[in-house]
């Protein structure tokens, strides 16, 4: 499965015009296109972003001409611009279906290109597992682009609590055991969960 990453970087004042843009008129044109596999959406409404993840069974669906034009519409409605990034979902894990208005951390780590897999590894088998040994994980994925060495690890929780011990978890996290994996946090963003469609990963 591929995963599809648009951020609107918007304005603050037109954030709610963005979000009703996405799911009163794109969602469905999204959800019911060929290979599509769900939608979720995300806000920071402090920070006047909003970010929609489509999900596919081939990452070339995701480029039609109406998707196009609804992610440039999304984009105008919220008055601000579109960043769009690709990746390869390798790890899809929900033990509880989220509900609206639970936390979402969106790690974004880089990982040296000449040892891809022991990065993901690290990820996968140190960071993933420390935080699921806690409680209210609803969901956790692992988004790679292979070319770049770029990877997200995208987690929703239950609650604020929840999402702030999550953060706890990632500072205490051993410098050396990331350096040796190849693997550096560039920074952690924080959104709240707008919706999340059904999907069979």
């Amino acid at each position: 499965m591929y995963a599809r990453v648009n951020t609107i970087f918007g304005l603050r004042a037109k954030i709610d015009s963005g979000v009703a843009q996405i799911e009163e008129s794109d969602r469905s044109a999204v959800e019911s296109a060929d290979g599509n596999r769900g939608l979720t959406t995300l806000v920071d409404p402090e920070g006047g972003v909003i970010v929609a993840m489509s999900y596919w069974d081939d990452p070339q669906h995701s480029s039609g001409a109406a998707l196009t034009r609804a992610r440039e519409g999304a984009a105008v409605a919220a008055g601000g611009e579109l960043v769009a990034e690709s990746f390869e979902v390798v790890v899809a894990e929900r033990p509880t279906v989220p509900e609206p208005g639970a936390m979402v951390r969106m790690t974004r780590l880089q990982l040296e290109p000449t040892r891809l897999d022991a990065g993901l590894a690290f990820v996968r088998d140190e960071l993933l597992h420390r935080m699921s040994a806690g409680s209210g994980l609803c969901s956790s994925e692992m988004l790679v682009d292979r070319k770049n060495g770029r990877l997200l690890l995208v987690t929703t929780w239950a609650d604020q609590d929840a999402a702030d011990r999550a953060d706890a978890l990632l500072k205490e996290l051993p410098a050396d055991a990331a350096g040796q994996a190849g693997t550096t946090f560039p920074r952690t963003e924080s959104y709240v969960l707008v919706r999340q469609s059904p999907r069979s990963d």
